[in-house]
């Protein structure tokens, strides 16, 4: 009886607190809907008066589904509306919505055109926008000297993705001569303008990082260190390599989770090229010894998987860098070639160092088989 209140208390307090709390999110996000859908209404009444600002206020509601239930077409019949008005910011949402194809059918020229109408306003956004056209060739012939002038003419206001975009095209010297102290000067301005993808090259990682990207690191360190003290994994019989693997699984996860921290924080933009695709292979690298150890735990031929899995990851990665190699600068390429490399050499790196135990030792199964020299084999593995 004791020992049921011991778990009934704790238990029941927990659940009161999590259903406290669970009444008091959904509270909020109440609360929170219907003062949107009274900023809703009051928009749309001042908008059937004609009011320009209020159009458009109503267009962004509709384009991100606040207050109203989202709708493309709607956003782009109020976005219309106070575009033919004049308003800057409308003329720049129909552009925007033509040009990602959001309640009208995509039409890259036609997004032009009003891009350039709210950039005759010196609007940043749009400004961005067109320097984004002309980068990539969408609705214009691509041009990096434009680019980076629509990328300054924002930028010089303050707008952050355009400071970003601008510092990328001094690093890597497209449009203007490489400058990395310039490209380091324009992407510190973006992080002090709150861009995230600013303060991730700059270091600036733990706060920088997105919901994705947190929950990946934090799944990685949780998993990894579980994995590292397998404390629950049965005793096994002697010879079998079970434990020994999963610690060494646990410990390229720790491993891996630091290497993507570090990416994540690397300030890429600012390194030499050969650094980065170091960086990157390493990386990968390590990634395809883990897929080898996951291989070998479930496995019981997990040679033949991971040669096939080497050899088609190896043939898969460099024809799609092939297929690109022409349209990317020199040092782009190595460094693209240098990464994408990394797993595949892992998966097969580790293969043969098994296949060189085996011969050794005659071992061919998978972790739980039974091998006279298993202490020879793990110190193979572990480079001891």
């Amino acid at each position: 009886m004791r020992r049921a209140w011991k778990i009934a208390l704790p238990v029941t307090c927990a659940a009161l607190i999590g259903g406290a709390m669970t009444f008091e999110l959904v509270h909020r996000h109440h609360m929170e809907q219907q003062k949107l859908a009274q900023e809703a209404q009051a928009f749309r009444v001042r908008a059937e008066h004609g009011d320009a600002e209020a159009e458009y206020g109503l267009c962004s509601m509709y384009r991100r589904g606040r207050g109203v239930a989202q709708s493309y077409a709607e956003a782009f019949r109020w976005c219309r509306k106070a575009a033919d008005q004049n308003n800057a910011k409308a003329q720049y949402g129909v552009g925007y919505l033509y040009y990602y194809g959001y309640g009208v059918d995509g039409d890259f020229a036609e997004a032009l055109r009003w891009f350039h109408l709210a950039a005759d306003q010196k609007l940043p956004n749009a400004e961005n926008e067109i320097g984004i056209a002309y980068e990539v060739g969408n609705g214009v012939k691509p041009d990096y000297g434009e680019a980076v002038r629509w990328y300054r003419l924002a930028a010089d206001q303050g707008y952050a993705a355009a400071e970003y975009n601008l510092g990328w095209m001094y690093a890597d010297g497209r449009g203007v001569a490489k400058d990395r102290l310039e490209a380091r000067k324009w992407i510190t301005r973006a992080a002090d303008h709150g861009d995230r993808g600013a303060k991730q090259m700059l270091g600036r990682s733990w706060p920088a990082l997105n919901t994705v990207q947190k929950f990946e690191l934090l799944v990685g360190l949780v998993g990894g260190v579980f994995l590292l003290f397998p404390s629950r994994v049965p005793k096994s019989e002697p010879g079998s390599q079970l434990r020994f693997l999963t610690g060494m699984t646990g410990a390229f996860i720790l491993c891996l989770v630091l290497l993507r921290f570090l990416s994540f924080a690397y300030a890429r933009v600012l390194q030499p090229p050969l650094v980065v695709g170091v960086f990157g292979f390493v990386m990968n690298f390590a990634g395809g010894i883990l897929i080898f150890l996951l291989l070998r735990i479930v496995s019981r031929n997990p040679v033949k998987w991971s040669l096939w899995a080497s050899g088609f990851l190896f043939v898969a990665f460099n024809a799609l860098v092939l297929a690109r190699f022409n349209r990317l600068p020199t040092e782009a390429a190595v460094r693209l070639l240098l990464s994408v490399n990394g797993t595949p050499l892992g998966i097969a790196i580790a293969s043969a160092v098994l296949l060189l135990r085996a011969k050794r030792g005659g071992q061919t199964g998978g972790p739980s088989g039974r091998d006279v020299n298993a202490d020879d084999g793990v110190g193979e593995l572990t480079g001891s």
